[in-house]
C-alpha cells in the first residue's frame, strides 16, 4: 500500500513542536524534488503560493480582476508578512498599466511642447487650436472605436496615442502652411481656403491612405496583438484625415489673422524660403554627388543592418529598478525562475512510460538539462518513480535509484493512482504514452533560447532516438513569437511597398518616377536598421513597430513633395522650375511638420521603458533622415534622371 500525506496537517500544534521537529521538516522540504526551491526555499524563510488561471478565461480583464482580489486579501496580512507578486500573467498586466501611465504622461508633455512650438510657428490662435483640436479628437474617436469593438490597450496598442498625436498633426500643418502662404501673398480668406483644399486635398488623402496601408498591412501578421495594433492605428490615421478635411475648412474662416504675429510669420516664412532656395541651388550644382553619396551611405548602413540580432525577452523593456522587476528577481534568487521549459516525449505506444530503459534515459536527460547554467529544477515521471521507489524499496533504491522491471514501475504508478493524487496527471497522459519533462529557466531572451533549443535538438536525438519529442513552454513560445513578429513585419512592409508603388504608378503613369518615389522611402528604413545594427539594439516586438512608423512618416513627405511637383510642372512646364518651387513651398511644410514630429517623439526618448525610449529616439532619427532624403536626395535624383512626366490636365 502506498499512502500520501501532507507535510502539515490541521492537527499539528505548531507552538508545541521542538526545534528538532522543524529541522527534520525543513530537511524533508528541501529534499523533496517537487517542493524544494519551488514552493519553499532551503532556509524555510520563503514560501510560494501558485495560482493557475483557466486557459479559456486567461484575458487581460480577468487577470486584472484576479490581481485586484489577491491584493485585497493580502492587505489584511501585510502587518505580519512581506508579500511579493510575480509570474507571467501578473507581469503582462502590470506592464500594460505602467506603460499606459507613462504614455499618458508623455502625451501630456508632448502636447505642451507641440502647443508651444505651434504658437512660435504661427503666432496666432488659429495655428495652435486647430491642429491640437484635430489630434485630440482623433485620439478620442480612435479610443472609442477600440472600446466599441471590444478592444483594450495592451503592450503594442498603448503606443497608438503618441503615434497619432505626432503623425496626425502633419496633415493640418501642411494645410495651414499652404493657407498661410496664400494669405501672405494677399489672397482673400475664401480664395486661400479654396486653393488650399484644391492643391493639397488629394495629396493629404493619398498620404493618409498610404500611411493607413503601412499600418494596415500588419493585419497579415499571425500575431493577434500586432494585428490589432495595425488595424486600430490605420483607422486612427483615416479618422485624422476625415476630421482634418472637414473640420479645418469649416472653422478656419472664423479665425482672424493675428496682426501682432504677422511680422514674425513673414520673417519665418522668408527665412525658410531663403534657406530652401539656397539648398536647391546647392542640390542643382552637386546633384550627382548627392545621389551617389546618399546611396553609398545607405549601403554602409545596410551593412550595419545585417548585424541586427533578433532577441526578445518575456520580461522585456522594464527597468531593473522597478518594483515588478525586483519582485520577479526575488523569486528567481530565493526559489526558482518563473519561466517553464517543457519537453514532451511521445513514445508512440500505450504504457510506453513503463519502459525501464526509457525512464533511465529520461533521468539522464534531466541531469543533462541542469548542465545549462540558465536551467534549474527539472522534474519528470522518472523523478516521481524514483521517489516512490525510495519509499517502497529503500534497499533496492540504494543499489539502483530507478526500478529495472516494467511490471514494478506499472505497479508503483497504479498504487499512486489509488491515492487520488494529481501528481501523475501533471507528468504523463492518461494512457502513459506521452511524458512531460518540465524545468525552470531564466528569462534568457529569444536569441539565447534558440541557441539552447538548437543544441537540445542535437542531443534529443541521442537520448530519444525512437520517440517523438517536442520542445515547448513560455520561453519557447516567446522565441517563436519574436521570430513571427519580425517575419510579419517584413511581409507587411513589402506589401505596403507594393500597394504604394501601385498608387504612385496610377498617380504619375511613369515607371521611372515610381522608382524615384520609392527610393527616398527606403533610405530612412535602412538608416534606422543600420543604426540598430551598429549600436547593438535588438530587434524585438517593441522595436519592430518602429519600422512601420518610419515608413509612414517617410511616405507622407514624399507624396506631398511629388504631388506638389506634378501641380507645379503642369503650371510652369519646366521640370527644373517645378522642382525649385516645390522644394521651397512643400519643403517649408515638410520642415515644420518634421519639427513637430521631433518635438513629439523626442520627449519619449527620456522614457524609462526601453521600447518607448527607442521608439522616440529612432523615430526622430527617421524624421531627420526623411527630411534629408526628400529635400536633398529626391530633388537631386529628379534633376539627374529627368523623368518624362505626362500630365493629362493641369491641376
Amino acid at each position: 500500500t502506498l499512502i500520501t500525506e501532507p507535510f502539515l496537517t490541521d492537527e499539528v500544534l505548531f507552538e508545541s513542536q521542538t526545534d528538532e521537529y522543524w529541522s527534520a521538516l525543513r530537511t524533508n522540504f528541501s529534499e523533496d524534488p517537487f517542493v524544494g526551491n519551488l514552493l519553499i526555499n532551503n532556509a524555510a524563510t520563503v514560501n510560494a503560493i501558485f495560482i493557475r488561471i483557466d486557459d479559456d478565461l486567461n484575458s487581460y480583464l480577468v487577470r486584472d480582476e484576479i490581481i485586484a482580489q489577491i491584493r485585497t486579501i493580502l492587505a489584511d496580512l501585510d502587518h505580519k508578512y512581506e508579500f511579493r507578486l510575480a509570474g507571467i500573467p501578473y507581469f503582462r498586466n502590470q506592464y500594460v498599466h505602467m506603460l499606459n501611465d507613462e504614455i499618458l504622461m508623455y502625451i501630456s508633455i508632448s502636447s505642451i511642447f507641440i502647443l508651444m512650438l505651434l504658437w512660435w510657428l504661427f503666432r496666432n490662435v488659429r495655428g495652435v487650436l486647430i491642429p491640437i483640436s484635430i489630434v485630440w479628437l482623433t485620439i478620442l474617436f480612435t479610443v472609442a472605436v477600440i472600446v466599441l469593438t471590444g478592444g483594450y490597450f495592451e503592450i503594442l496598442s498603448s503606443t497608438i496615442a503618441p503615434i497619432l498625436l505626432c503623425v496626425g498633426v502633419a496633415d493640418s500643418i501642411h494645410l495651414l502652411v499652404k493657407y498661410q502662404d496664400s494669405r501672405l501673398l494677399g489672397h482673400t480668406p475664401g480664395t486661400s481656403l479654396r486653393e488650399t483644399i484644391v492643391v493639397l486635398g488629394s495629396a493629404t488623402l493619398l498620404t493618409s491612405i498610404t500611411t493607413a496601408i503601412g499600418f494596415g498591412t500588419l493585419v497579415t501578421s499571425n500575431v493577434i496583438p500586432m494585428q490589432r495594433f495595425g488595424v486600430y492605428t490605420a483607422i486612427g490615421v483615416l479618422i485624422a484625415f476625415i476630421i482634418t478635411i472637414f473640420l479645418l475648412p469649416t472653422i478656419l474662416p472664423y479665425f482672424k489673422d493675428g496682426v501682432k504675429g504677422q511680422k514674425a510669420q513673414i520673417r519665418t516664412h522668408q527665412y525658410l524660403g531663403i534657406l530652401l532656395n539656397r539648398s536647391f541651388k546647392w542640390v542643382l550644382s552637386y546633384h550627382k554627388a548627392i545621389v551617389i553619396g546618399t546611396l553609398l551611405v545607405t549601403v554602409v548602413f545596410a551593412f550595419g543592418a545585417t548585424n541586427i540580432k533578433v532577441n526578445g525577452k518575456i520580461f522585456d523593456d522594464v527597468g531593473k529598478n522597478t518594483q515588478v522587476m525586483k519582485d520577479s528577481q526575488f523569486f528567481s534568487d530565493n526559489l526558482a525562475p518563473q519561466f517553464p521549459l517543457e519537453i514532451i516525449v511521445n513514445t508512440g505506444v500505450e504504457s510506453g512510460a513503463f519502459d525501464p530503459d526509457l525512464l533511465q534515459r529520461i533521468a539522464n536527460f534531466d541531469v543533462f538539462l541542469t548542465k545549462y547554467p540558465e536551467i534549474e529544477r527539472t522534474t519528470s515521471i522518472a523523478t516521481l518513480v524514483r521517489e516512490i521507489h525510495k519509499v517502497m524499496s529503500p534497499d533496492e533504491f540504494a543499489l539502483n535509484p530507478l526500478p529495472n522491471e516494467r511490471d514494478l514501475i506499472a505497479q508503483y504508478l497504479f498504487l499512486l493512482e489509488l491515492t487520488g493524487t494529481d501528481a501523475i496527471s501533471k507528468l504523463v497522459d492518461f494512457d502513459y504514452q506521452t511524458i512531460r519533462i518540465t524545468s525552470n529557466i531564466e528569462d534568457v531572451g529569444s536569441y539565447r533560447m534558440n541557441q539552447i533549443r538548437d543544441d537540445l535538438n542535437i542531443h534529443i536525438d541521442e537520448y530519444f532516438p525512437n520517440e517523438t519529442v517536442t520542445i515547448t513552454g513560455t520561453s519557447i513560445l516567446v522565441a517563436d513569437l519574436t521570430g513571427n513578429i519580425v517575419g510579419s513585419l517584413a511581409t507587411s512592409i513589402a506589401l505596403a511597398f507594393v500597394f504604394i508603388s501601385l498608387i504612385m504608378g496610377w498617380m504619375f503613369r511613369n515607371g521611372k518616377l515610381v522608382l524615384i518615389s520609392i527610393l527616398p522611402n527606403i533610405i530612412p528604413l535602412i538608416i534606422a536598421a543600420g543604426t540598430m545594427g551598429f549600436l547593438g539594439i535588438d530587434l524585438k516586438p517593441s522595436t519592430a513597430v518602429i519600422f512601420t512608423i518610419a515608413f509612414g512618416i517617410a511616405v507622407d513627405d514624399s507624396i506631398h513633395y511629388l504631388a506638389r511637383l506634378r501641380i507645379e510642372l503642369a503650371r510652369l512646364g519646366s521640370l527644373s522650375k517645378a522642382i525649385a518651387v516645390t522644394t521651397e513651398k512643400t519643403g517649408r511644410a515638410i520642415i515644420l511638420t518634421s519639427v513637430i514630429l521631433i518635438t513629439g517623439f523626442g520627449t519619449l526618448a527620456t522614457s524609462a521603458f526601453t521600447s518607448t525610449m527607442l521608439m522616440g529616439t529612432l523615430t526622430c532619427l527617421t524624421v531627420v533622415t526623411a527630411v534629408v532624403a526628400d529635400l536633398f536626395f529626391l530633388p537631386a535624383l529628379l534633376h539627374w534622371m529627368k523623368p518624362n512626366i505626362k500630365l493629362k490636365a493641369k491641376a
